[in-house]
């Protein structure tokens, strides 16, 4: 490629010359005579022929580098242009640019002579690796060539180890939850289990939650509806009628306890699966800004001292759920299940701040919050308070993008949330979605991102509440906007079905934190057709002639009942799992089945974005005992979901297992005894005295993590939460109480950069094991980088008390 330029100089260089010669000659045959003496007229100048424009450079290089870092930006050596005697276009494709130490960019431009050019690109994320950056100006092209570090020699196969004689407890928690974690955002009310369309199964509720063994999630309709039907208070303006809210609670209460139609004992039936329902306000009209209730009247916009903004708003859901459902005290037989949490409104920045016309302050939707939360509590019946047994929180946040505006989205929201109304919330709510395809980007959370974000949400109210409240997940899955409004599509159904089991994993990880986790699976979502073809996309049934080739209106399931089929066994207590590799997840569980013997589950979920053949170490049991072995493992065929079940007829048959591209693998073992659980694995995590310092180069960082309770035989993980530019380092030196630790160069999840079509920049976690002979009573942690930019978030520490040393390897 440099050959070829030269070649071109040299032609430059050539054809210059000749142009010359041919204006030399040219002027001397117009002003000649036969003397050869010039013509000119006394009073006129000589006029010079213009300067021949040029636009082609000199040649320059730039350096090529090699053995650089993986995923950092690389500059180049400085040029100068030379050559030229205009402005001329410049280009770069794999790369960027600055002109005279200017900004980077990789937008076409002009340059001209003697100025100073750099380049700089981004080297792979692979050892052994090129990447080149071909700059042009004018009619020059040359490359800038960067390799990455030789790989290390080829190692092991990741290694998965289960110890299914050791109990993994998590702050008092050892059981798998299915109430929390499995569960669909709806009720056992709805009308798309009953009345909307035709059902190809005869009774659709019973066979989908009795046979994956579903729970109740969220329901975000049920309160506005009743809100439609309840007139004015004549006391007090604004507020609803209470004895209207008695009478209607009461026959609401009566005819869902009374009724004998096949739809009412059917959700008496199920009832059972409704006791932890999320119940979700709207932003309208239940902000306070003169919307239409329903009956010709809005909520009171009052904010004084007696009545502070948002009270009447409260006031109502607290009849609600106080008027609506039964009592919960063991004497009332009326009335569906009482709701368990109340989120005081749905994403409301979105609509109040960010797109309204007439946008509010974030602060004034936070009080909002509180004056609401309290309002609910004060609610009576028959002078005793009845919301007691009722928790309220927020702030439903949509988009928890902490690291946007250099963490100003941080500082302005989430923390002024916690701030502002974080001693009045009893747990706090997050939407979490992957967005997979948002304006070109590959904009993901899974992994190591939402690590990153739990623990500083955590470290924050450790350290500012002084308790880390619980979480609500009230949605989470992935959001394809550039899918939005088109047909349904098993392309996209994947998409949704990979994030929701990586993210169920991390949630699993926190059963102490976690109080719900609703993926965003509605049942049919005709309330969100946007069309006379398209309902909302994300769904637990279609229509059959929704689907390539097939037809008729009969209501099937979508693909995204193969999370629910993968998942329909798995109960119990939760034992020992450990990956060598962080892009593992794993959880395990031992259970008491039918027969009075054990079954176990083996959770593995890959984030790697290919198929890996990983070794399994099955340790903690007889091996004679095991009477069968089945696996079921949800991948993709080119991007459709595919959910496959074995049944392996030896534990030899499993002991190498090949885990699909971003797949989830549920391993069954069934033993013709009870496996003995002897020993126990205590899992306490400790948070820093700081969080969030800014990162400035070989400037150290000193985090204290102190009252650790430390054990002869225990494990650390120290957990580093970093929000930096991409290419900037993430390879901190790290010590605790002055001994050096290793940082391990690979965090779960992908990189974030994905080729420059990620997030905007990095903000994630890094997890590194400790030696347990390194960890004391009080510590003392120290993070020092090599460059500025960008801030260490978090700053905890998982710590493992064991009953026995478990192999890690």
């Amino acid at each position: 490629m440099i050959q070829d330029n030269k070649g071109l100089f040299s032609r430059s260089i050539i054809q210059k010359s000749i142009i010359t010669l041919m204006i030399s000659a040219s002027v001397t045959a117009c002003g000649g005579s036969s003397s050869g003496s010039p013509i000119t007229e006394p009073d006129k100048p000589i006029v010079q022929p213009p300067a021949e424009l040029d636009s082609s450079p000199d040649e320059f290089v730039f350096e090529a580098q090699t053995d650089v870092e993986l995923s950092r930006y690389i500059t180049s050596n400085p040029i100068i242009i030379t050559g030229i005697n205009t402005n001329v276009e410049i280009n770069i494709s794999l790369g960027e640019y600055a002109i005279n130490g200017g900004e980077f960019t990789n937008t076409s431009g002009t340059v001209a002579a003697d100025d100073s050019i750099s380049l700089r690109l981004m080297s792979s994320d692979n050892a052994s690796s090129e990447v080149v950056a071909q700059l042009t100006i004018g009619d020059y092209t040359t490359p800038f060539k960067v390799t990455t570090l030789q790989s290390e020699p080829e190692t092991q196969n990741t290694t998965l180890i289960f110890n299914l004689d050791t109990v993994h407890t998590v702050a008092g928690i050892n059981q798998f939850a299915r109430e929390k974690f499995i569960t669909i955002h709806a009720s056992h009310t709805e009308n798309d289990w009953f009345n909307v369309g035709v059902n190809a199964s005869d009774d659709l509720i019973t066979e989908f939650v009795e046979g994956y063994d579903v729970y109740f999630g969220r329901d975000t309709g049920g309160m506005r509806y009743q809100l439609s039907l309840l007139a004015e208070s004549a006391l007090k303006s604004g507020f609803v009628d209470a004895d209207m809210a008695t009478s209607n609670g009461g026959g609401s209460r009566w005819n869902y306890t009374s009724s004998e139609d096949d739809r009412a004992q059917s959700q008496r039936q199920h009832a059972h699966r409704n006791a932890s329902m999320v119940v979700a306000a709207q932003q309208h009209p239940y902000w306070p800004d003169g919307k239409d209730t329903g009956q010709g009247w809005a909520f009171s916009q009052k904010d004084s001292a007696s009545e502070p903004f948002g009270t009447a708003t409260g006031d109502y859901m607290g009849q609600f759920v106080a008027k609506y459902f039964n009592k919960n005290d063991g004497i009332d037989v009326y009335g569906q299940p009482k709701p368990k949490y109340i989120e005081v409104m749905n994403e409301p920045l979105y609509d109040l701040v960010d797109y309204a016309e007439e946008p509010t302050t974030v602060t004034k939707v936070f009080e909002f919050h509180s004056n609401v939360a309290k309002a609910i509590k004060a609610v009576k019946v028959d002078d005793v308070f009845a919301n007691d047994n009722v928790l309220i929180g927020g702030y439903t946040v949509a988009f928890p993008d902490f690291e946007k505006q250099n963490f100003e989205r941080w500082e302005l929201r989430d923390k002024a949330f916690i701030d502002v109304a974080g001693e009045d919330m009893d747990f706090i709510s997050l939407h979490l979605y992957d967005f997979p395809a948002f304006q070109n980007r590959e904009e993901l959370r899974t992994g190591s991102n939402i690590e990153a974000t739990f623990d500083m949400l955590e470290q924050y109210m450790a350290m500012s509440l002084g308790e880390v409240k619980p979480f609500i997940i009230s949605e989470y899955g992935a959001q394809m906007h550039s899918l939005f409004n088109q047909p349904w599509l098993p392309q996209r159904d994947w998409n949704h079905l990979k994030a929701i089991n990586g993210q169920l994993m991390s949630f699993l990880e926190r059963p102490n934190q976690i109080e719900m986790a609703i993926p965003f699976i509605p049942v049919k979502a005709e309330w969100g057709r946007l069309s006379e073809t398209v309902p909302y996309y994300t769904r637990l049934m279609r229509q059959n002639k929704e689907a390539s080739g097939q037809t008729g209106e009969e209501y099937v399931y979508t693909e995204m009942v193969k999370f629910y089929q993968l998942w329909s066994e798995v109960n119990g207590t939760r034992v020992d799992s450990f990956a060598t590799d962080a892009d593992f997840q794993l959880d395990a569980y031992i259970n008491t089945n039918d027969a009075g013997n054990s079954d176990a589950y083996l959770v593995i979920n890959s984030l790697e974005q290919t198929s890996q053949l990983v070794d399994l170490s099955l340790l903690g049991f007889d091996e004679t005992s095991i009477s069968a072995i089945s696996i079921k493992q949800l991948s993709h065929d080119n991007q459709t979901p595919v959910l496959t079940e074995t049944e392996p007829q030896l534990l030899a048959d499993i002991a190498s297992l090949t885990i699909g591209a971003e797949a989830t693998t549920i391993i069954k073992l069934s033993f013709n005894k009870l496996i003995t659980q002897g020993h126990s694995q205590n899992e306490t995590k400790y948070y820093a005295d700081i969080y969030k310092q800014s990162i400035v180069a070989d400037s150290p960082l000193t985090f204290n993590l102190n009252n650790v309770v430390i054990a002869d035989n225990g494990e650390a993980t120290l957990r580093i939460g970093l929000g930096r530019e991409h290419g900037k380092s993430l390879q901190p030196t790290v010590s605790v109480n002055g001994n050096p630790v290793v940082i391990n160069t690979d965090y779960r999840g992908y990189d974030q950069y994905a080729n420059g079509d990620g997030r905007l920049q990095f903000f994630g976690l890094i997890e590194i094991p400790i030696n347990n002979s390194y960890v004391n009573q009080n510590n003392q942690v120290e993070i020092t980088f090599d460059d500025d930019g960008g801030f260490v978030t978090s700053v905890s520490m998982q710590y493992f008390e064991q009953s026995k040393k478990l192999i890690r390897e």
